[in-house]
């Protein structure tokens, strides 16, 4: 090989120095919440300049500190990374099992002393360690069901798993062919590959592991506003979104779609008698009803005050309507209990539908809310169906 590879280590420690930098600015521009996991990878980030600037010193100092300390720290670093990531990942840390596996490896080195100095069987130990670790690291960062990786999980673990496959050539290659004498700087092409990989896997891990956190970032800034803090329900501005998608859906299969409009009857005057937190009390005991009596495919959204809206798919007007009752009822048959006092939660509900010919969300909302206003109209707590579409 035409690789000079004190070079490549040399080179390995600048480009993990600089790795280190990069990842601190990184990091520092995240929400407080993530960065004990981001401050553990960066600790594990800083042991790599060194492990490489001593395994580059090789034949200038004595091996115990450039092989081993070298050896050591890189293996502390995938350590802690795999700690890192499975604490991200809200799996169990496994640190004491990641350093005891570690300590492991240390002591096996600490048998290659000049009175046994087969190159290749140091090779084999060391190469099976670091492949263990990156194997248990790709398989922190694929997450768990409760947890799943996202895209950037799923690619670092890739790249993961591409190092294990390196690190797995290299030990074939020196059980197959051992070298009795020899070092890390009289390198063959898998050593040369391990070395390259190791180089620059930390970019692409670092990089990997911090869009993790900017997808898991905007995952909760997209959940906080397409839920309706207070009632845990979608809020109006994701409405659209999922009654265009229901529309669209009725448009195809010509199957009827309908929409509930709810309203409290006189909810102002709970607010006015009995304060704020009690009007909050019944938005959020409606919500819970509801979520009780509507099926998992309906779509209940806060339009905002203590109005609310309901999409029902594969639901003709006398099916909704039934719907509708059945939650009217629900609710009066369990008022909210507040400061020892019942409050019945009183509903007017206006019911329209459309079939998927005519479906049109606007229109079918303005319908239901049409017929809300009637029920209110005819003295509330009751249901109105809307007459059919023109």
């Amino acid at each position: 090989m035409d690789l000079d590879v004190r070079t490549v280590m040399v080179f390995g420690a600048l480009l993990s120095l600089m790795t280190v930098l990069l990842f601190v600015q990184v990091s520092r521009g995240f929400p407080i919440e993530h960065r004990r996991h981001l401050r553990t990878w960066t600790v594990a980030l800083s042991l790599q300049p060194l492990a490489w600037l001593g395994l580059s010193l090789r034949g200038q100092i004595p091996d115990l500190v450039s092989i081993g300390l070298g050896t050591t720290l890189l293996l502390a670093s995938y350590a802690e990374m795999t700690h890192a990531v499975r604490g991200f990942q809200r799996l169990p840390g496994r640190r004491q099992a990641l350093w005891a596996w570690v300590a492991a490896v240390v002591a096996a080195n600490l048998a290659f002393t000049p009175d046994w100095p087969h190159s290749s069987v140091r090779v084999v130990v060391n190469s099976l360690a670091g492949g263990v670790l990156l194997a248990a690291l790709a398989r922190a960062l694929l997450g768990s069901p409760q947890s799943p990786a996202g895209h950037a999980g799923r690619a670092a673990a890739l790249f993961a798993a591409l190092g294990v496959a390196a690190l797995l050539w290299r030990v074939l290659d020196h059980a197959l062919w051992p070298r009795m004498a020899g070092g890390l700087l009289q390198a063959g092409a898998s050593d040369l590959m391990v070395f390259l990989y190791a180089n620059t896997a930390m970019i692409f891990l670092s990089l990997g592991f911090a869009l993790m956190h900017a997808e898991r970032a905007y995952a909760a800034l997209h959940r906080s506003a397409s839920v309706d803090t207070l009632t845990g329900v979608l809020a109006r501005s994701v409405l659209e979104e999922h009654g265009q998608r229901l529309v669209a859906a009725a448009h195809r299969s010509g199957r009827p779609l309908s929409a509930l409009l709810l309203d409290l009857d006189r909810f102002k005057s709970v607010n006015d008698r009995l304060g704020h937190e009690a009007g909050d009390g019944m938005l959020k005991h409606l919500a819970e009803q509801a979520h009780r009596v509507l099926r998992g495919e309906d779509v209940l959204c806060r339009l905002g005050g203590d109005e609310f809206v309901v999409l029902l798919p594969h639901t003709d007007a006398n099916g909704a309507r039934i719907v509708a009752e059945r939650l009217r009822l629900a609710l009066r048959e369990a008022p909210l209990q507040h400061k020892g006092q019942d409050l019945p939660i009183v509903l007017s509900i206006g019911v329209a539908d459309a079939t998927g010919a005519e479906a049109n969300l606007d229109r079918l909302i303005k319908r239901a809310d049409e017929a809300m206003y009637l029920a209110k109209r005819a003295g509330g707590d009751r249901v109105h169906l809307a007459p059919p579409p023109a």
